[in-house]
């Protein structure tokens, strides 16, 4: 459907306050406040961004990136976005430790306050989570009275590939959380505690051959197929090719029957490796909440 006139407005003037917000606090304003427009994959934009207030504002870097990471237009690309900063040099390694645990033990969304400041003397109205019966791409808000001695507060939803991330983050500074991120992974349902594993399997080239078992064995019994072949084809690895093959071979997954004869034919390659998430494997080795 092609755009109104209407709408390229509108999308002019989200770009316009994006980018003319003047400083971090500006931006944050501009992120907590205005409802998203667009949904883009782009990672470049949001990273700019970022790196423009650090320089002039290093420390706010922490929750510029924070509501960058966890804002609707850029969901699609927040795989790729997480691990573009985490690589880059604006967020130290206690800063990255504090954002992982914060997208690990956080429930569906992150919770930031509002400054006070940006309401002066006018009434305030409070942001609360309403359950509801499906997922949604927007989040679900109702408006009430403050009350004085309450905060007023923004939800900001936690995207599973930032649950996948922050686990591989974790796992790899500290290959002794590994038992607790796993049991936090079975702890979750659907996406997220798919993305939790992805995560595991990311970071499992840090941990010992026993803790990689454990992790694979769970793995091999994952309800969704791309964990269980990441898990079968660390299976072979560790020297069970004829097993990994075998139980491939029975596998639920027709993808994961066809792949099965290369266990035993060939040496797993990186594409068996490939996640069909947009979070990228970390590498760097870079725990409280944020808000």
């Amino acid at each position: 459907m092609d755009q109104t006139h209407d709408d390229t407005d509108d999308l002019f003037q989200e770009f316009a306050d994006l980018w003319l917000a003047e400083t971090a606090e500006d931006l944050h304003r501009v992120l907590a406040l205005q409802q998203p427009i667009r949904s883009s994959a782009d990672w470049f934009e949001p990273h700019s961004l970022l790196r423009k207030h650090h320089k002039s504002e290093p420390h706010t870097s922490s929750v510029t990136a924070t509501l960058l990471l966890t804002d609707m237009r850029w969901r699609k690309g927040v795989g790729r976005l997480v691990n573009r900063i985490a690589e880059s040099d604006m967020i130290d390694a206690d800063g990255l430790d504090q954002l992982a645990t914060t997208f690990i033990t956080a429930g569906d969304y992150v919770y930031w306050e509002l400054p006070e400041s940006w309401f002066g003397d006018e009434s305030i109205v409070i942001s609360i989570e309403r359950e509801t019966d499906g997922a949604s791409d927007t989040d679900e808000m109702v408006d009430e009275e403050s009350p004085e001695d309450e905060k007023v507060v923004v939800a900001r939803r936690i995207h599973p590939p930032l649950r996948r991330w922050a686990v591989a983050h974790l796992v790899v500074r500290d290959p002794s959380t590994w038992r607790a991120l796993l049991t936090n992974a079975r702890d979750r349902s659907g996406t997220d505690g798919t993305a939790m594993m992805e995560g595991l399997f990311d970071g499992i080239d840090s941990l010992p051959d026993a803790a990689r078992l454990a992790i694979i064995n769970q793995g091999i019994d994952w309800p969704r197929a791309n964990v269980r072949k990441r898990a079968l084809g660390r299976f072979a690895d560790l020297g069970h090719r004829q097993l990994a093959h075998d139980l491939a071979s029975c596998d639920p997954s027709a993808r994961i029957r066809e792949w099965a004869p290369t266990l035993i034919e060939t040496e797993p390659t990186v594409s068996d490796e490939t996640s069909e998430s947009d979070v990228e494997p970390v590498t760097d080795q870079a725990q409280e909440s944020l808000f």
